[in-house]
């Protein structure tokens, strides 16, 4: 879980000394950068030097009270985060304070938790919002450096395309186009991580609820070649102007890194922490709505010998030749994934203890069974466990390794259940 406020700066102004100190303390811990003021005045000084995310401000102070001192910021930054706190005898400046379109408003003595809390969540807005910013940021320099393409269009005629457009399709007018592209909306890959549509009204929602980072289509030219783009659309009287900037290079990197943070870089099956997001998911799935969840953890049996005797490069081939059988061997809805060394782990949804210990024991048996030119035949243990209505994720998994301790003991080369 990613933690915002550790990405933020903060300024705390308080006159009272032994509160001042407390919560500076607390917020110490939780924040990138503190910065402290005992007066409005010496606020906005440190302010203008420092220029912090949140401005967290008692409102009543010397010298210059909190309300004065988010004027004159505000003056210097809008949409400054500020955070009120106050007494409730202070009734008098919150009409003022709300006024000011305040982040939040907390009474004291504040709840430190409640504070956290908040400040989490505006530094969630903050830095999304300057992810946010870094992307348009990106496209622009795009658009900048390329020639995007423009259809003005009802999504059922074209009123105008630039070149671009049809070069991408070669053709040389939109009557040449609608002969290969009846719908225009044809153009459009259907994939669930791209803008697509049967007709116009379900293609502009889906671009109405897409973020802005996620404003992407992607289209297939004639020869086949598939391409990305960021697609802005803009209405003018009863027609859409649709500008489509090539991010195909972008979009092939973020697959890559995506592909790097999930893959395991010797096997290519999921890695660890994959397996563990997609379990966090269908773990609280299987509670909720009381379904069979079964884990197997498998293990290659004396993979240590294999290593001293034939040497590392053939313990990694055989590693990744276990992965690739074991991805073809189980079922398309079964989660395969390398768990650490030799052991590997496999999630089945909807399946309970003894179709788990089925799929398991075949796929022992084509790992048994597995061979290739100038590797060691090799074993696996298996341990299986069934989620049940006391389960945390611990204790499936401490289930699973215990049956896997005993397929162990018992001789190795076999499936063995714990319920």
């Amino acid at each position: 879980m990613i933690d915002y406020s550790k990405q933020i700066t903060v300024l705390y102004v308080e006159d009272d000394k032994d509160v001042r100190l407390g919560y500076e303390r607390a917020l110490k811990r939780y924040v990138k950068k503190l910065f402290v003021a005992k007066d409005g005045l010496e606020g906005l000084e440190v302010y203008k030097l420092h220029k912090p995310d949140i401005i967290i401000s008692d409102i009543n102070m010397p010298n210059k009270n909190g309300i004065d001192m988010a004027k004159e910021i505000k003056e210097i930054k809008k949409d400054q985060a500020i955070i009120f706190t106050t007494a409730h005898t202070e009734s008098k400046y919150t009409l003022e304070a709300l006024k000011m379109q305040a982040d939040g408003y907390m009474v004291k003595p504040i709840n430190k938790k409640n504070l956290r809390e908040k400040v989490e969540e505006i530094a969630r807005h903050i830095t999304l919002e300057k992810e946010s910013i870094k992307n348009q940021k990106i496209l622009q320099k795009i658009l900048d450096n390329q020639t995007s393409i423009t259809v003005l269009t009802d999504f059922e005629n074209i009123e105008f395309a630039s070149k671009s457009f049809f070069s991408l399709f070669e053709v040389e007018n939109k009557n040449e186009f609608f002969k290969i592209y009846p719908n225009m909306l044809d153009i459009f890959v259907k994939h669930d991580n791209y803008i697509n549509g049967s007709d116009k009204y379900e293609f502009l929602k889906k671009y109405s609820l897409a973020g802005d980072e996620n404003k992407i289509v992607s289209i297939a030219a004639l020869d086949g070649d598939v391409k990305a783009f960021f697609i802005e659309i803009d209405m003018v009287d009863d027609l859409y102007i649709l500008t489509l900037t090539d991010i195909t290079d972008i979009q092939k990197e973020k697959l890559r890194a995506e592909h790097t943070a999930s893959y395991d870089r010797l096997t290519s099956v999921y890695n660890r922490a994959k397996f563990e997001e997609i379990f966090e998911i269908k773990f609280h799935s299987a509670k909720r709505y009381k379904r069979e969840l079964s884990v197997a953890i498998l293990d290659i049996d004396h993979f240590k010998n294999v290593n001293d005797t034939y040497g590392h490069l053939i313990g990694d081939k055989i590693l990744k030749l276990l992965a690739t059988t074991c991805l073809k061997s189980i079922r398309k809805t079964d989660i395969f994934a390398r768990w650490g060394g030799e052991e590997f782990v496999l999630l089945m949804d909807e399946t309970d203890l003894n179709s788990a210990k089925f799929v398991c024991e075949n796929l022992r048996i084509t790992i048994e069974k597995m061979t290739e030119k100038n590797l060691p035949q090799i074993t696996v243990s298996i341990g299986i466990t069934s989620i049940n209505d006391k389960d945390t994720k611990s204790t499936l998994f401490e289930r699973a390794d215990k049956a896997l301790y005993f397929a162990k003991q018992s001789g190795r080369n076999r499936v063995e259940m714990n319920e």
